[in-house]
């Protein structure tokens, strides 16, 4: 037994040691490129090729074996480069080590230092095989890889062994078990085959760096399926994280149609309401422009003609056209300027006065803080007002008669005040036996309502009856209050 154990240790190359662990190795370095091929992930490309490269690297070793159908040029060819293909591997071999690790993430800054190492020391290898292949002397590749490379690959396992023992990586100790049994058999390896120290016996060494090899294999082996069975669980978690997604959209989903189907009754309310709003403007249209005044308007046109007075039938005619077609401009408008406003009101007034005996003066005044033209009331506000101002108020009234309108403006409103000097609303009341409380109420309420509808919140409408120190009536005030609104 102990002979056995003995011959196994010193001879690794005759007794097919090492013709198992290529096996296995040639196995490992299939395995994983057809995995590579599957899973597309680089790490089973970078160790297939790393095993692949130790594959050639010690193929020339075993004795008395199917290898030696190998040509005898082929056999002295691996012999003469075979410090380049150790060269390569390990070179390839940190490759796999900071890809698997994503040290690309971990250690941005550190991993591109090893990378431009790495890229280096390959260049410098391709061109000691050049030379070697070229001259067929392998002295000088020999000599440099022995002298520097292997220290600069000692220092750089080091740092690497720094760095992998504080990465977050869950396969981390697989790596660092393999890292280390390769390192140990490394390092044994060339101090007894390369320096003879330890034993003289070469082939100790080749057998601790096989073994070192085997685990190092191992570990590695281990670690990808590690790697595997943790990519299988994130994508597990993933599909269990789409699945709720799903359903949260599903639930979102049902959410979103409750909430559409609130809107669309939300929109028809809308609709109802701006049908209601837009009839609201055609009825406050009409009572704006009742018929009795074009008919008297006509008539008093008809008159001037019947009279040959072609002169103020004209210019009665171009103001009636001008008031009709100020009207019509802005009856299909929310607001208009206070200026338009109040050149509707001096239009219809003028027209009035040519059909009373007594024409009714007219006072506008203004706050100077106010910007006729940029401040915006709702259109034709304010007509219906002083019709009746005239109509049940005035026409009837002997002597002066006045109507004043005052405009003023605080932070959020305008207040409009119109004046009459007028009989009343008591005395109007009998005079026209009720019909006309009726007409202006049913006015004054179109006009609340569209004062809602335009500002969402109430406005105030006053009327006040004015009289004078025996109590006697002298005329009325409206206060009209509204919200501030520029455009």
């Amino acid at each position: 037994m102990e002979t056995c154990f003995i011959t196994l240790f010193t001879s690794p190359h005759q007794n097919g040691f090492l013709l198992f662990i290529l096996g296995v190795i040639f196995i490992l370095s299939l395995y994983h490129f057809l995995l590579y091929f599957q899973q597309k992930n680089k790490s089973y490309l970078y160790y297939s090729l790393y095993t692949f490269l130790l594959l050639i690297a010690y193929v020339i070793y075993p004795e008395n074996s199917f290898i030696n159908i190998i040509p005898p040029k082929g056999i002295s060819f691996l012999k003469l480069t075979h410090q380049f293909w150790v060269w390569i591997y390990n070179i390839i071999y940190f490759y796999f080590v900071l890809y698997f690790l994503n040290f690309q993430k971990h250690y941005p800054k550190q991993n591109k230092i090893l990378l431009m190492l790495l890229i280096s020391l390959f260049f410098i290898g391709i061109a000691l095989f050049t030379y070697t292949v070229i001259t067929h002397t392998n002295e000088l590749l020999n000599f440099i890889y022995t002298t520097y490379y292997t220290k600069i690959i000692v220092l750089i396992t080091l740092w690497g062994f720094y760095l992998t023992a504080k990465v977050k990586e869950d396969t981390k100790y697989y790596i660092l078990c393999g890292c280390s049994f390769l390192f140990i058999g490394s390092l044994f390896a060339i101090l007894i085959i390369d320096f003879g120290a330890l034993t003289n016996t070469a082939t100790v060494g080749f057998f601790i760096f096989y073994i070192g090899i085997l685990l190092e294999n191992l570990c590695f082996s281990l670690a990808l399926g590690l790697k595997q069975k943790l990519m299988a669980l994130e994508k597990s978690n993933t599909q269990n994280k789409l699945i709720l997604k799903l359903e949260e959209n599903k639930l979102l989903k049902k959410i979103a149609y409750d909430e559409l189907r609130e809107k669309i009754k939300v929109l028809d309310k809308q609709i109802k309401l701006q049908k209601e709003v837009e009839s609201l403007k055609l009825t406050a249209l009409k009572s704006q422009i009742k018929p009795h005044f074009i008919f008297n308007a006509l008539n008093s046109i008809k008159l001037y003609i019947n009279k040959n007075d072609t002169n103020k039938a004209s210019k009665y005619l171009d103001r009636f056209a001008r008031l009709i077609r100020k009207i019509l401009e802005v009856s299909s408008l929310d607001y208009i300027s206070l200026e338009e406003e109040l050149e509707i009101i001096q239009l219809y007034i003028d027209i009035e006065n040519t059909r009373l005996t007594t024409p009714v003066h007219t006072n506008i005044s203004i706050d100077s803080s106010i910007n006729s033209t940029q401040i915006k009331v709702p259109s034709l506000i304010l007509q219906p007002f002083v019709e009746n101002a005239i109509w049940h108020g005035l026409a009837t009234k002997e002597g002066d008669k006045q109507i004043d309108i005052y405009i003023t403006a605080t932070n959020n409103s305008i207040k409009i005040k119109i004046d009459d000097n007028g009989i009343g609303r008591k005395k109007s009341k009998e005079l026209q036996e009720g019909k006309i409380t009726q007409n202006k109420s049913l006015g004054i309420k179109l006009i609340q309502d569209r004062l809602y509808n335009l500002y969402g919140t109430p406005n105030t409408i006053e009327i006040v009856d004015l009289a004078d120190n025996q109590n006697k009536p002298k005329g009325t005030t409206v206060n009209i209050k509204l919200n501030k609104h520029k455009k």
